[in-house]
């Protein structure tokens, strides 16, 4: 028989030993193996001594199972999980981390853009590969920004915001922001006469999910296929220059698609039209920036649907020439509509001239009608009653039928003061009077 005294001081030792060896280098494995031995060791040691060997495992074995049992339960307190009822990827998360041989931990995070999304936590960092005693990686996200998984090989399938769990050799690769995107850019294009302009344009755009909006409570909606197109469609490799060298290729993630095909389609757009239609529109009725919005958002609404992403809205803002010399674009255009406003006005001018000519020339016409009427009646009226009309009184009619014509209002009006002085002195040397003045 082993006396329990030697015993106790051999677990001591060891687990003491494990315990320093562990907590001095760094080494979590081995402290807690450390902790596990004087614990279990000393419980056993102590059974022993009451009851032997049956002591020994009926007092250890209950204290392994109701802690044990405590993990289970408590695990699943420990992550925020959607279902609190998820208990055993948990709890072999905890005893994996409590050993060391978890897979790799992630924290993603929305307070920057691009890949530093995903963030691997340092202080519970695992590998990917693991032989002895496995467990699985945890990843949380907030509820706006789902992780992508991949075991390097294969797409292993995008994951709902929240807490989920790596298996072997998955890792996170990047997040997607499912939350309504806004991009700004600017287009520099050509118009259909080959001037340089350069266009200001905006694009709000999300995964597509619908119809389907974010409720309280609740994650952000996810559309699995939509958030697959995007991937796998939507992110492309573009080299600049010549070669494919890695120091020439861009990488696009799938937010960079509206802002590439935008500009692409904002271009054919406007080479459609002329600078003085872009700039200078006749009537305002005719100015062309409606429409160009209206095809642009179409078109690229119809577009990035066959990517999993869904236009929200779109515009364009002032259109201005890119030229170096933009200002003597300006002042040459600026002289063109001048010119061209200046011979609009002489047109109107000679065509309102032509019709107060016109109506001068008619006025005229029928007054002499008038006034060769009336002496012909007057004349009548003064043979019917005399027989014969001498010179005097032919003279004396004509000026009295001028007169009488002259103080109409309305001629009267246009007429100079002076006009009947020549009528009166012609009659005062035939002998006559004159009748009227002005």
């Amino acid at each position: 028989m082993v006396p329990v005294g030697l015993l106790a001081f051999v677990v001591f030792i060891g687990g003491s030993t494990l315990l320093l060896i562990g907590w001095r280098g760094g080494q979590k494995r081995f402290a807690i193996l450390g902790a596990l031995v004087l614990w279990l060791g000393l419980t056993a040691a102590w059974g022993y001594s009451r009851a032997g060997w049956r002591g020994a495992v009926l007092l250890t074995t209950p204290t392994v199972v109701v802690f044990l049992g405590l993990l289970y339960y408590f695990s699943a307190y420990l992550l925020p999980l959607e279902n609190p009822r998820q208990r055993r990827e948990p709890f072999q998360a905890l005893l994996a981390w409590v050993v060391g041989t978890n897979f790799p931990y992630y924290l993603i995070h929305s307070n920057q853009w691009g890949d530093n999304k995903v963030e691997q936590h340092k202080e519970m960092g695992g590998k990917p590969f693991r032989e002895f005693l496995p467990g699985p990686g945890v990843v949380i996200s907030r509820c706006d920004h789902a992780p992508v998984i991949s075991d390097g090989v294969r797409f292993k399938g995008v994951r709902r915001p929240g807490v989920s769990f790596l298996g072997p050799a998955e890792r996170v690769t990047q997040a997607i922001d499912l939350r309504e995107q806004l991009r700004t850019f600017t287009v520099e294009a050509r118009t259909k006469d080959g001037i340089g302009v350069s266009i200001p344009a905006f694009t709000p755009f999300r995964i597509d999910c619908g119809e389907a909006q974010p409720q309280l409570n609740q994650p952000f909606p996810l559309r699995h296929r939509s958030a697959f197109l995007a991937l796998h469609k939507a992110q492309f490799i573009e080299h600049q220059g010549k070669g494919q060298v890695p120091e020439r290729m861009e990488a696009h993630q799938w937010d960079d698609l509206p802002q590439v095909l935008g500009k692409r389609i904002l271009r054919d757009i406007i080479a459609e039209y002329r600078f003085d239609d872009l700039c200078a529109p006749y009537r305002l009725a005719d100015d062309p920036r409606a429409e160009i919005i209206n095809r642009f958002k179409e078109k690229l609404g119809k577009d990035l649907r066959d990517y999993g992403i869904q236009l929200m809205g779109g515009g364009i803002g002032n259109i201005l020439p890119t030229e170096e010399k933009s200002r003597q674009i300006f002042e040459q255009r600026i002289r063109a509509w001048q010119a061209h406003w200046v011979r609009r006005v002489m047109q109107r001018q000679a065509e309102g001239q032509r019709s107060r000519m016109r109506q001068i020339e008619k006025a005229r016409a029928q007054a002499q009608v008038e006034a060769i009427r009336a002496i012909s009646d007057r004349l009548s009226r003064l043979q019917e009653q005399q027989g014969i009309v001498s010179i005097e009184e032919i003279v004396n009619l004509f000026i009295d039928v001028i007169h009488t014509m002259a103080v109409q209002p309305l001629t009267k009006r246009l007429l100079p003061p002076t006009v009947l002085e020549p009528l009166k002195e012609v009659q005062q040397k035939i002998g006559g009077s004159f009748k009227g003045g002005r």
